[in-house]
């Protein structure tokens, strides 16, 4: 691809797609945004998604298309709306991006599509596990981009974050953690000596700019992860030291914790109780707090030049001292 002019970024007001936004139009690229809904703090200049693909001429000139746009993990959302959010509008963005001749489009998929293998570090070689929904969808999703980009001769390229983290992420992992131990009701489940492996969405950024404008990233998929490891315990106490909050001394069992989440879960399937509201622990909240996982970048780095260099203590430092990220600024978003 080499230098890129223009790019339009679809999730543009979720958390990675405005840091994408930003970071895009930090390096000179001239931004469309695409969102779900206009709203009052939609990024200036944005674009509803279905305008878009009405009118695929609107992306006439981009330069790569990069397909932010997905629900997350959400509690209370059925099968039928994660298909057509994270696998249908997958194909149907790349079609609108083929008829304007895009040359390129970046799929931010995720290593849920792994799920917790027994041997680590996880690699782009491993093979796909999904253990939710979330994550089926996204094995589903790269299945069916693969198949239409080569359709339509658009020149794909996958990536796949970790839990990314970061400023103005309001439903996230950190800021789950922080706003418990704020309250005083968070406890470390088991030893707390368990390896976790995240990204600070900066890091997130620079990949997918590698992905969007690297020769090397055509028909390829590749894992960005951060530049290092923690654990459980570690992380909460660096949660704990930024908000200004004593970290119990006393964990809860993880054989409690797993008896409590069956129980848990089983109430919330039956619609027997949490209907309305998200649970405050399930198996799906155990195994990202309590697995083992580790990842490879090193195909990330071979091929794009990628380095993350964000590690924990500053990253949750930025993440939790830092000022909302406005993705209305001028200049950003166009």
């Amino acid at each position: 691809m080499g230098v890129i002019t223009s790019a339009a970024i679809t999730g543009a007001a979720g958390f990675v797609g405005a840091h994408l936004a930003r970071g895009f139009g930090d390096r000179g690229v001239r931004v469309l945004s695409l969102v779900r809904k206009l709203e009052s703090h939609s990024p200036t200049g944005a674009v509803e998604i279905e305008t878009a693909l009405g009118d695929p001429a609107r992306l006439e000139g981009v330069d790569v298309v990069v397909h932010s746009a997905a629900v997350r993990h959400r509690h209370g959302v059925d099968a039928a709306t994660y298909r057509v959010s994270n696998v249908d509008l997958v194909e149907r963005v790349i079609r609108a991006a083929g008829a304007a001749r895009v040359p390129r489009f970046v799929f931010i998929s995720s290593v849920g599509v792994y799920g917790f293998p027994a041997l680590l570090p996880v690699t782009e070689a491993h093979p796909y596990a999904p253990r939710t929904l979330y994550s089926v969808t996204k094995v589903e999703a790269e299945a069916r981009a693969r198949s239409v980009a080569s359709e339509v001769g658009v020149e794909l390229c996958i990536v796949r974050p970790t839990i990314v983290y970061g400023p103005d992420d309001r439903n996230g992992m950190l800021d789950k953690l922080a706003a418990m131990i704020r309250s005083g009701t968070y406890r470390v489940v088991g030893s707390g000596a368990n390896i976790l492996h995240h990204t600070h969405v900066e890091d997130i950024v620079e990949g997918v700019w590698l992905a969007s404008t690297r020769a090397e990233a055509a028909s390829e998929d590749f894992i960005l992860a951060g530049p290092e490891t923690t654990t459980l315990g570690r992380l909460s106490r660096l949660v704990a030291r930024a908000v200004g909050k004593p970290l119990p001394r006393i964990h809860v069992p993880l054989a409690l914790a797993r008896a409590t989440a069956t129980m848990i879960d089983t109430a919330a399937r039956r619609g027997l109780a949490f209907t309305s509201r998200e649970p405050p622990v399930s198996h799906e909240k155990l195994d990202v707090m309590t697995l083992p996982i580790r990842f490879d970048v090193a195909k990330a780095r071979r091929l794009l030049g990628y380095a993350p260099r964000v590690g924990y203590e500053e990253g949750v430092r930025r993440t939790l001292h830092t000022e909302p990220l406005s993705v209305a600024r001028p200049g950003v978003a166009r």
